[in-house]
């Protein structure tokens, strides 16, 4: 058993390292590629268990990889499946930002460069669309759900009351008024 136990902890990091080497953008830009190896390729966690690790994440304190390396490991293998996922998230974009940063204010002053950052953006930002929608298409919406929605919006986007705040009002809506399902 301990066998079997040890190859999925290294299983895991190689999971982590691998989503945190290919992803850029760190955080949210790393989700779909999470969900596509551990829900679909490993069939680690189905999807619900997926996205309930994932609204966990957000709303925690400290980075969302982090916290979802984190969350997962632990799932998975107990403490050392936590211990190194985490450090197998965090290795490459430590060692990248490093690298950067050495380098960066020599090659930023080229537009072509630029010019990548700015594409770089771009995809990032369709990646994020594209897990919200398909997320947004599985969440069975009720009544409640979506006046959860519309406050979360207009308290954040018209009164711009702190997210934090907001998402403390819904968790407190959720565990007063909320159904459970």
């Amino acid at each position: 058993m301990k066998a079997k136990r040890l190859k999925l902890i290294l299983d895991l990091f190689v999971v982590f390292f691998y989503v945190a080497i290919f992803t850029v953008g760190g955080g949210i830009a790393m989700v779909p590629l999470l969900q596509r190896v551990l829900v679909e390729k490993k069939r680690y966690l189905i999807e619900k268990e997926f996205t309930e690790i994932f609204s966990l994440a957000q709303i925690l304190p400290g980075s969302l990889m982090i916290n979802m390396a984190t969350f997962t490991g632990y799932r998975l293998a107990g403490f050392p499946g936590a211990l190194f996922s985490c450090i197998a998230i965090t290795i490459p974009p430590l060692t990248i930002i490093t690298v950067i940063a050495m380098v960066y204010a020599n090659f930023i002053e080229f537009p072509l460069i630029r010019k990548l950052m700015l594409g770089i953006l771009a995809g990032v930002v369709g990646e994020v669309v594209g897990i919200t929608v398909k997320m947004f298409k599985k969440t069975r919406f009720t009544p409640f759900k979506v006046l959860i929605l519309l406050l979360s919006f207009v308290l954040m986007f018209l009164l711009r009351v702190n997210p934090i705040l907001v998402v403390l009002i819904g968790a407190v809506l959720g565990l007063l008024l909320g159904k459970g399902d």
